[in-house]
């Protein structure tokens, strides 16, 4: 046989066996703390739900606050992270990635032992928003793109 065609048939065997080891790539999700899902929510209302039944439907809230002042007030704080990384790298010649990460707190103000107000917080910036606004897709807070 020729030996340029058996040079060649050689070589081509290293280099596809061998680029599956040159290249990798990796994804990873991550989510911490308590996710309020619509759901959960729709079962809430001003004026009748209690800081008890939140405790027991959320759990134990990031943290609680006294409010000192002529009323007793009471603020839940629960906070729900999520963290998505991506990266690849070509051996010795380049390496990249990015990571996304969404954090929203959410605020339960109770007056006397009952809700008066709520509202949640996005990243670093504030939004308010009332959680009994059905038109607002509650769920698709926690959406990464």
């Amino acid at each position: 046989m020729d030996k340029q065609l058996i040079t060649g048939v050689i070589l081509a065997s290293f280099v596809i066996t061998a680029s599956g080891c040159l290249i990798v790539s990796g994804k990873s999700y991550d989510q911490s703390g308590v996710h309020i899902s619509r759901a959960t929510m729709s079962q809430i209302e001003i004026g009748r739900t209690t800081e008890q039944w939140v405790i027991a439907a959320l759990g134990e809230p990031s943290s609680r606050a006294e409010v000192g002042g002529d009323e007793d007030i009471v603020l839940l704080r629960y906070e729900y992270r999520v963290r998505r990384s991506e990266g690849g790298a070509v051996f010795l010649i380049f390496a990249g990635g990015s990571e996304t990460t969404r954090r929203t707190t959410t605020y339960f103000e109770f007056t006397d032992g009952y809700l008066s107000r709520t509202w949640k917080e996005h990243d670093s910036a504030s939004h308010p928003v009332s959680v009994f606004d059905r038109d607002d897709d509650y769920e698709d807070d926690y959406d990464i793109d």
